[in-house]
This record gives structure tokens, C-alpha cells and sequence, in this order.
């Protein structure tokens, strides 16, 4: 009995002494550079936020924040090197919602970013968009539902990475066209674009920010955005629920901070709170406007809670989504 009391003991206080160092670690938190890797090239949506908020962080924590890019291999050269990185703080992850279908993804995935990393914080959320060429007769969703209900044989539509995939499959499936149009794949979204302003596919379904400057130009038009309302810069495009769409599951791409697993959880906190600062800071936001992105900087705890409702909505569909291989 007095061996387990003292052992019991020697627990508590082992317990108590970490927790007292993870605290004095996050109080000191940064003590050096952080890095941000982002898994995408220069240019991109991932990369312009990440480095308008490392910007804003860098002021705020007194340290240098250094986004590296690091694309390649459908994001996990970024994933492998985050994973393997001291669990610490000081090497974190952007990824958007296709770090969950990875698993369907890639068949022969050897590492589980879900549990070998840790949600952080989500910086902002974006909404997607169906879209067709803009010289076309097609002016709204129901004219869309109509025209491949008729012709069917001549009636496809464009989808970039796995994200987009799942975001049209599940529009195709709420417009009753799942068995009548065709997806067309292809590895990146400005191919799709040139495809459908040439006439060879119907319509995109893709991020609304990679859109806007064809559809303000007449080269393309959309049809209909994710956005809970109407956007101020398309106060013209309905919304997916205002279109007919409302059933449509998982519409928004999201941008978000992930770390290693076993970070502790109080470097976590103190790194999602210096998110939180910075997505609602005035010069983060100037970035994120013209992206249509709006800014979210969410605890660890409100980004696991929304990456598991994603994640279920990922494995109900993965099975159907991703069957075919893409182009």
C-alpha cells in the first residue's frame, strides 16, 4: 500500500512537472524562428495567406516566421517533413482539406497525417463556384440542370485537386446529374479553365478566387458560389442554397495550421491564439479580401472538432468520388 501511494506520488509529480515546463515553454514560446511549410508552389492561395499571417506573427512574437514552399507529391514532401520535425512548435504545416483524402488519395500512403499531426488553428475559409464559359446560353444553375438533362452526351464538367473533385461530385449529385455528366480531371485548375472558356468541357467547379478575374472579364461566368451569402465583389451570383443546392455537402475550402503530433498543448494554444490575432488584423485582411477568403483563426480544439466533421464526410463518399484515376 505505501510502495503504491508512493508511487502514486512520484506520478503526480512527474505529471505536475511537466505540465509546469510545457507551461513556462509556451510562456517563452518563440524563443527562436518558426517555420511555416507550405506544400504548394509560390503564388497560390495557401501561400499568400500563410505569408500575409507569418508577416503579422513575426511583429507579434518578435521572431522570424519563414514560410518555405516545399510542393510536390500531392503535398507530402510538406507532410513527411512536418511529421518528422521536433514536435516543438517551431515547424508547422498549411494544408487545406485535401490533407484528409489522402488516404484515398494515395493508395500507398505509408504515414497518417490525421494522427500524426495535430490540428493547430484554421486561418480562413474560402468558397468554391460552378462555372461556364461566358459566351454560352447557360446563365444559371437551373439553365445548367436543364441543358445536360437534354444533352447529356455533350454536358461534362472539370475538376482540379481531390478537394474540388468531392466539392462537384457532391453538386453533380444534388442537381440529380451524377449518371448523366461527365468529370473530366485534370491536375491543376488552369487547364480546366482554358478547357472550358475554349468549349471542350461545360463547366468547373473550383475555388471562386481562381475564377473571379475571368468571370469580371466575360471569359467565363458563375453560376453560383458556397458562400453562406452573397459575396460584396458578386453581388449578382447566387449563393448554392439560393441556386438549388442547398443538400450539397462539404462546399468550402478552408486553410489551416497543423504541427506535429505530441506538440504540447499549451505551445498549441499560444500559437492559434497568435492566428487569431492575425486574421483579424487590418493588414492580414487586405490580403485575404481580394482572395474572397474570410478569416476564421480558430482554437485547436474548434479546428479538430470541424476537420472530424470533414473527415466524415470524406470516408461516407471517398469510395465513389475517387473510383477513377485522374487525367
Amino acid at each position: 500500500m505505501k510502495l503504491s501511494k508512493l508511487a502514486l506520488g512520484l506520478g503526480l509529480a512527474l505529471a505536475m512537472g511537466a505540465t509546469a515546463n510545457a507551461q513556462e515553454d509556451a510562456a517563452k514560446f518563440p524563443e527562436k524562428n518558426v517555420v511555416i511549410i507550405v506544400p504548394y508552389s509560390p503564388g497560390g492561395g495557401s501561400d499568400n495567406v500563410s505569408r500575409a499571417m507569418a508577416h503579422f506573427l513575426a511583429q507579434e512574437w518578435g521572431k522570424s516566421v519563414v514560410v518555405e514552399n516545399k510542393p510536390g507529391a500531392d503535398g507530402l514532401i510538406a507532410t513527411n517533413e512536418t511529421i518528422r520535425a521536433k514536435p516543438d512548435g517551431y515547424t508547422l504545416l498549411v494544408s487545406i482539406p485535401a490533407i484528409a483524402m489522402l488516404k484515398h488519395t494515395n493508395k500507398s500512403l505509408k504515414v497518417d497525417p490525421l494522427t500524426q499531426l495535430t490540428p493547430v488553428s484554421m486561418m480562413a475559409t474560402g468558397p468554391t463556384a460552378i462555372v461556364v464559359k461566358g459566351k454560352t446560353d447557360i446563365k444559371t444553375v437551373a439553365d445548367y440542370k436543364r441543358h445536360c438533362a437534354i444533352d447529356a452526351n455533350n454536358c461534362s464538367w472539370a475538376s482540379g485537386e481531390p478537394f474540388t473533385l468531392m466539392v462537384g461530385t457532391g453538386l453533380m449529385s444534388s442537381l440529380g446529374l451524377s449518371d448523366k455528366v461527365t468529370n473530366v480531371r485534370y491536375g491543376g485548375t488552369s487547364a480546366a479553365v482554358g478547357d472550358v472558356i475554349g468549349g471542350h468541357v461545360t463547366s468547373l467547379v473550383t475555388g471562386t478566387s481562381s475564377v473571379l478575374a475571368a468571370h469580371k472579364s466575360g471569359d467565363l461566368r458563375i453560376l453560383a458560389v458556397s458562400a453562406d451569402k452573397r459575396l460584396a465583389e458578386l453581388p449578382d451570383v447566387p449563393t448554392y442554397a439560393e441556386a438549388g443546392l442547398s443538400d450539397a455537402k462539404f462546399t468550402n475550402n478552408w486553410y489551416g495550421i497543423f504541427a506535429p503530433a505530441g506538440t504540447p498543448e499549451a505551445i498549441k494554444k499560444k500559437i492559434a491564439d497568435g492566428f487569431h490575432k492575425a486574421a483579424n488584423a487590418p493588414e492580414v485582411l487586405k490580403v485575404l479580401k481580394p482572395l474572397l477568403l474570410s478569416p476564421v483563426g480558430s482554437s485547436p480544439e474548434e479546428f479538430s472538432k470541424q476537420l472530424a466533421e470533414d473527415q466524415k464526410i470524406i470516408d461516407a463518399s471517398a469510395a465513389s468520388v475517387f473510383a477513377e484515376k485522374t487525367n
